[in-house]
């Protein structure tokens, strides 16, 4: 911790230190035996293991991760270090790297076996390697499909497309430069941060959210085309939209550029309506505001900065009141459940938790210097944590899914991880 903690703080820091080394050792004792098998976010599930190793100083997790990251690099159905078919979208095809091995490389960045590993699969990104059907299309911006492999690429309609979600693999070529600063990375992102930015300026309101290889700039147009199918991954996806903003701002940071700024502008501006015609409900647009702020130092959205920011912190001192949950439920059919918490009231009636979670909680003590709720949130991540533990699965087989346990555990890190910066 970076400065003295009262003993209600130090006891809940200890105390969530405690459930979260539990959850790894019982899960190390249950997957250690296991191999690698080729699951596209096999890992994931230990993505926070090395942050926390890196706090405490415990070697363990971080040796269980070294040995899994072996385990996929030397998987022997990759070729030139990646899935040679086709078979996932991009972004969940380079789900093992962008979480699971950017986190072990963030948490030592002088370990050259992660750095090779990772550039392994980004310099594909950029049509690098040698004896590999080419990723990207530099002159227009965009991968030339949604579906690519190391021998295969699906460059043929209805599955020629690009779309927002492409940003995590972007991200992936930023966090290498920033591992070994290799230019070449920067600019990839940079290319493909301009080239959704010049997509969204170009339309009229928001327009579509996919880039085709056709010359066709209206839905219906995309629809008779192509059939059914890229729009359903549009409607299916479409509140994964601002992680293409988020991405444009991150890259704006980095080197400006105006036309990054007002794309991601009018995706803030613009964005929750297009959300909503899909999903009938428009997301609250303040965190995005929040990034842009923060990101670009325009503060013509500092009210509203600020009145979410209040409103936060108001919430999180009302959940605060409600007792510890010691129910955990899973509401809705796998694969994609959503985990609440819950108790009984004296009646003996079910009273699910509401408000701010845990991270929200130790933002708002952040906010407000309210000491109180930093302890509320540490109470709170570990009292879940211990519910996840005595009833979900770990959740190798679905590491994208946060629904099971490691949901539970990698939210209580990065809990602990604030805490012990405050």
């Amino acid at each position: 911790m970076a400065e003295a903690k009262s003993a209600a703080w130090v006891e809940a820091y200890d105390r969530l230190a405690e459930e979260i080394s539990r959850w790894i050792a019982g899960a190390i004792r249950r997957q250690k035996d296991l191999p690698f098998a080729g699951g596209h976010d096999e890992c994931n599930y230990t993505a926070t293991w090395p942050a926390f190793s890196a706090i405490t100083g415990d070697p363990e997790p971080m040796a269980f991760c070294q040995g899994l990251r072996d385990q996929l690099l030397a998987w022997p159905e990759f070729y030139h270090g990646f899935y040679p078919d086709a078979k996932w979208d991009i972004e969940h095809s380079v789900e093992n790297w962008t979480v699971f091995m950017v986190a072990l490389a963030q948490a030592d960045p002088g370990d050259e076996v992660t750095a090779a590993g990772i550039e392994d699969v980004v310099h594909h990104l950029g049509n690098w390697a040698d004896g590999v059907p080419d990723w990207f299309d530099w002159e227009r911006k965009r991968f030339v499909s949604e579906y690519v492999g190391t021998r295969a690429v699906r460059d043929e309609p209805p599955w020629d497309f690009s779309t927002y979600w492409d940003a995590r693999a972007s991200e992936l070529a930023l966090a290498y430069y920033d591992l070994r600063g290799d230019e070449r990375y920067l600019e990839f992102a940079i290319a493909f941060a301009t080239g959704w930015a010049e997509h969204i300026l170009a339309q009229e309101g928001l327009g579509y959210w996919l880039m085709l290889d056709a010359d066709i700039d209206d839905r219906e147009g995309f629809k008779a085309a192509y059939g059914e199918y890229p729009e359903a991954f549009h409607a299916r996806n479409i509140g994964w939209l601002p992680e293409v903003m988020r991405h444009m701002l991150h890259v704006y940071s980095r080197v400006g550029g105006e036309a990054l700024k007002d794309a991601a502008l009018k995706t803030i501006e613009l964005g929750p309506e297009a959300i909503a015609r899909d999903r009938g409900q428009a997301p609250d647009p303040w965190s995005w505001m929040r990034e842009y702020q923060a990101r670009t130092g325009d503060e013509r959205f500092a009210g509203e900065v600020e009145e979410g920011e209040t409103a936060l912190v108001a919430a999180a001192r009302t959940a605060a009141e409600q007792p510890l949950p010691t129910i955990v439920m899973l509401e809705g059919l796998a694969p994609y459940p959503t985990r609440k918490y819950a108790w009984r009231d004296e009646a003996g009636e079910l009273r699910e938790l509401t408000g701010p979670g845990a991270g929200e909680m130790m933002d708002a003590c952040t906010l407000s210097g309210d000491e109180a709720l930093g302890v509320r949130a540490m109470a709170l991540a570990a009292r879940e944590l211990h519910l996840a533990a005595t009833t979900l699965r770990d959740g190798r087989e679905h590491g994208c899914n946060g629904r099971w346990l490691h949901g539970a555990g990698s939210l209580a890190v990065r809990v602990f991880a604030a805490a012990s910066d405050a």
